[in-house]
């Protein structure tokens, strides 16, 4: 089943297209984009998708997008800042004409589970995933500027959350929200902060490789913590006082058999810095 589009003309420079709900249960979105600014936000139950290009004197190019639903689950493949002419095209694909601008903003149902799996070139990428309900993300990015946040607990429960930063900044907000039991973040070369405060209340996985870029990662003080890392002349970690080595690859907060929710974290590094901390 193809989607129906429904196209508008906003005030400004800004064109909005939308999909609208019918017979999906669930939304699988892979997204794409080379260059550009992408805002992803939680949008009207009744609208899978509802995406807005604001102009700017930096023109990209129009969204193309794909979308049907097979077995009661919504595909959406979209690609931002892409030619429409690609080989493969898939059946049901429509270009949205006119939703060109500086940035996109799209907003996605918050009343069916979403999984996402993005890619971004050289972007700046804002993920408000507050309100939706996330059932898997996977986000890969080359040198972009990223922020992911949960101000509010998922609904869904992810079991693998997965980023994945080449060179650029990442910012990963109120993690703890995401409901996940596994997380894995790779850094190559740049700045990242995982803030895992939010409602983390159970035993879940954390695995962070850095190479040669810096990472900063602040966990609860509710929450038990146990760091599994190896030390070498190169790879180093700096932890808060609070967790204390137990020997010379493990340490632990003196809270993590009691606490109700408790994290074992994995770090690698090779040149970069980790730093873990309370808050």
């Amino acid at each position: 089943m193809a989607a129906t589009l429904v196209g508008r003309a906003n005030a400004g420079d800004s064109t909005s297209k939308e999909i609208g709900r019918t017979t999906e249960k669930e939304i699988n979105v892979v997204l794409s984009t080379n260059f550009g600014k992408l805002l992803i936000g939680k949008g009207e139950p009744q609208k899978v998708m509802v995406a807005r290009g604001i102009g700017s004197d930096d023109k990209l190019a129009p969204i193309t997008a794909a979308y049907e639903i097979r077995n009661r689950i919504g595909y959406l493949d979209l690609s931002l800042g892409e030619d429409d002419h690609r080989e493969g095209k898939k059946k049901g694909s429509f270009h949205f004409s006119g939703l060109d601008g500086g940035k996109w903003n799209i907003l996605f149902s918050n009343a069916l589970p979403i999984s996402f799996d993005v890619e971004l070139g050289v972007a700046k990428g804002e993920f408000d995933l507050t309100g939706l309900q996330v059932k898997d993300f996977k986000l890969s990015s080359g040198a972009s500027d990223v922020t992911v946040t949960f101000d509010e607990p998922n609904t869904s429960s992810i079991d693998q959350m997965s980023i994945e930063c080449g060179v650029g900044k990442f910012s990963g907000k109120n993690l703890g929200n995401a409901n996940f039991k596994s997380f894995r973040f790779e850094g190559g070369v740049g700045a990242a902060t995982l803030d895992f405060s939010g409602a983390i209340s159970t035993e879940v996985d954390v695995h962070v490789e850095v190479g040669m870029g810096t990472c900063t990662i602040l966990i609860p003080r509710e929450v038990g913590a146990r760091i599994f890392f190896e030390e070498s002349l190169v790879s180093k970690i700096d932890v808060d006082r609070s967790i204390r080595p137990t020997n010379d690859s493990e340490y632990l907060s003196d809270n993590f058999k009691s606490a109700a929710g408790r994290m074992n974290l994995h770090v690698e590094t090779g040149l970069g810095k980790v730093k873990v901390r309370r808050k």
